[in-house]
């Protein structure tokens, strides 16, 4: 189905944005990290799969045309953003230079290709040398950080960033974790990377890079102590969505908002593509009558293999966001208690040592003192 032929009762449900709590929150968070920036900063959206993540990295890319519209105006050269996907290695080993090139033409750069030395020939110790890919890839690095200064980009966004952790076997993330540290401290702007838990092992690598990190989570809707252990936010998003279906729907389909929990994990946008599928279906079994039925819905769910394993991944990283307490901190650094900002410290007795008396005299010489007096008794 070509854009041309889609459906423009599908074009607009698929255009549907339904805000919620998961998303408003996360989306704060991050606003406020991308317009308030600490520079060489890290920042890390993360949660599981269909949970809104693109949905929220859209909404950023609006606000910052938004906040930077005067900007833009007086400055047409000015960028607001570069935001990409991270490209998937075809080699099994993520590709810097790719990331780099597609960087620089999403932004317009010109003359790409001529960073690319076509012929290249040194000798050096008699050896003839013409590999220059080390040398392109940092070309195109250098190219890039030369961009951000002069086009004044205030952030980079590197979506699907998961793709950093993909390395050929027995390679180290290590330098991958120090690159991110080496991009942020030169280009001094914050980078958004974008992904699924497995992104949170790029924050196992050095204290330099962990200390200018910040996690914004975005989570699925997880069981509540209402309406059978459903989150009713998420029951208010499913209305919405089946609200926003333009196609006539049989009647109590909200009612199941507990199947609908099942079959979505509680990720709204696996919730929204299923409608979606089952929206198109209710097009295609009858274009002048559709009607929107259970067994529609239930034949465009999910397999549940399918939904187990997504399920088994999110619990999975759910139990890396899991916070430690403040005990288990000021154990590790060996305090006698947990400090808190709701009790004072307390109160320490300085130990006061005695002073110390100086030596009189000159150095090498004895000081007066008792010496034994006779012979001891045999």
């Amino acid at each position: 189905m070509t854009a041309v032929a889609l459906d423009p009762r599908v074009s607009s449900f698929r255009s549907k944005l339904v805000k919620h709590a998961t998303i408003e929150h996360a989306l704060t968070q991050l606003i406020r990290a991308v317009t308030q920036p600490r520079p060489e900063s890290v920042i890390v959206l993360t949660g599981p799969s269909g949970v809104g993540k693109s949905t929220i990295i859209g909404a950023v890319e609006k606000h910052l045309r938004n906040v930077h519209a005067q900007r833009m105006a007086d400055d047409p050269g000015m960028l607001p953003y570069i935001s990409l996907r991270a490209p998937t290695p075809l080699d099994g080993h993520f590709n810097w230079k790719d990331a780099f090139t597609r960087a620089l033409h999403i932004a317009g750069e010109v003359l790409i290709d001529r960073k690319v030395l076509p012929r290249f020939e040194m000798s050096l110790d008699g050896r003839k040398i013409d590999s220059t890919k080390g040398l392109v890839r940092e070309e195109l690095r250098r190219s890039l950080e030369s961009l951000v200064r002069h086009r004044k980009v205030p952030v980079i966004i590197l979506d699907e960033a998961s793709a950093l952790l993909r390395l050929k076997r027995g390679a180290l993330p290590f330098l991958q974790f120090e690159i991110l540290k080496s991009l942020a401290v030169e280009l001094r702007i914050p980078i958004v990377l974008v992904g699924a838990y497995d992104l949170l092992g790029i924050l196992e690598g050095t204290g330099q890079l962990l200390r200018r990190s910040l996690v914004v989570h975005c989570p699925r809707y997880q069981e509540s102590q209402t309406l059978g252990g459903i989150d009713p936010n998420f029951v208010d998003v499913l209305h919405a969505l089946l609200a926003a279906i333009d196609c006539p729907q049989e009647p109590g389909l909200a009612d199941h908002f507990d199947f609908f929990y099942m079959k979505s994990l509680g990720c709204v946008g696996v919730l929204k593509d299923w409608l979606d599928r089952a929206f198109v279906a209710a097009l295609a079994a009858s274009p002048e009558e559709p009607l929107l039925t259970r067994e529609i819905i239930e034949a465009e769910a999910l397999p549940n293999r399918q939904i187990k394993r997504l399920a088994q991944e999110a619990k999975v990283g759910e139990l890396k966001m899991v916070e430690v307490d403040d005990a288990d901190v000021a154990k590790e650094l060996n305090l006698a208690y947990t400090p808190s900002m709701h009790m004072p410290a307390p109160e320490f007795e300085i130990a006061v040592r005695p002073p110390v008396k100086k030596r009189v005299g000159r150095a090498g010489m004895r000081g007066p003192s008792r010496d034994q007096v006779g012979a001891p008794h045999a």
